[in-house]
């Protein structure tokens, strides 16, 4: 991890204790580490094979005592991985290994029952701030752009085409995405796009005051990028085309700031609104 990756991280750690010491009787904040298994649906490298950290803050407004609307920023590497599978020369080995990293602001509504158990659900959206990827080993020259598919360099893009509706492998049944020859004009994408959303689902447990366990599943609702598979392994025999999702599973340690003065406060509210009955 890099200095400019430590400086988020620490800032974010301190604007959540800070807005939790400034208005800590209404909101409360939140800080969590942990870490996640992911991968990237429609890459064909199956399975949650790519390990890594997660850290992040944020802040929980009371909506009613058992429901807070919460808003985090949070450091969220996703990527996938496979290792060694095929060996057809030393070059050609099956290897993939794809590292995304992620500043995220997911905004979830959580329903607490019995002041132990809380299911949460929300959106995220995520900036892709750096990555790397690597296929049998060596660095591709993929970068951070709209993720569609592209035309092959030299050629003039024709103006009235885009390539972003190209979903399936039916969709280059057009005589224009061909030259005389019957080479097929359209490259693989080499780029992710910038921006993710995602959808969340979490449920959290509290195990000793105010420190909680958190699980969490997180899935894009828009692809990630439009990806070209190949029949061969000299990229000339186009197979099918899949949409890229992320898809990630977190499990994480969430301490929250607050609680304590946050439940005084909703006592006294209580026997305040019992006395003003009474009388």
């Amino acid at each position: 991890m890099n200095k400019h990756k430590l400086l988020l991280i620490v800032i974010l750690l301190f604007v959540g204790m800070s807005i939790s010491d400034l208005k800590a009787q209404v909101i409360k904040g939140e800080v969590f580490a942990g870490a996640s298994v992911a991968q990237v649906d429609g890459d064909d490298c199956y399975g949650y094979k790519r390990f890594r950290g997660q850290i992040g803050a944020g802040a929980l407004v009371p909506i009613t005592n058992w429901m807070d609307v919460a808003l985090e920023v949070q450091y969220n590497p996703k990527g996938a991985y496979k290792k060694d599978s095929i060996v057809y020369s030393s070059y050609y080995t099956g290897t993939y290994d794809l590292r995304l990293n992620y500043v995220e602001i997911p905004v979830m509504v959580y329903l607490t029952d019995k002041s132990r158990y809380t299911v949460g659900l929300g959106a995220s959206f995520g900036r892709l701030v750096g990555f790397s990827e690597k296929i049998n080993g060596m660095e591709t020259d993929t970068r951070i752009g709209d993720g569609k598919l592209r035309w092959i360099e030299g050629y003039d893009e024709p103006d009235d085409i885009d390539l972003g509706k190209i979903k399936t492998i039916e969709d280059l049944d057009n005589p224009a995405f061909y030259d005389t020859t019957g080479m097929l004009l359209i490259q693989n994408s080499n780029s992710y796009k910038k921006n993710d959303f995602s959808i969340c689902a979490d449920l959290r447990i509290r195990i000793w005051e105010s420190l909680h366990v958190q699980l969490r599943y997180q899935y894009s609702m828009v692809p990630i990028r439009t990806r070209l598979l190949y029949a061969n392994s000299s990229e000339t025999i186009p197979n099918k085309i899949r949409l890229q999702y992320n898809n990630q599973i977190s499990l994480r340690f969430t301490y929250i700031l607050g609680e304590d003065r946050a439940k005084i406060n909703r006592d006294i509210q209580k026997e305040q609104r019992e006395a003003n009955r009474r009388y």
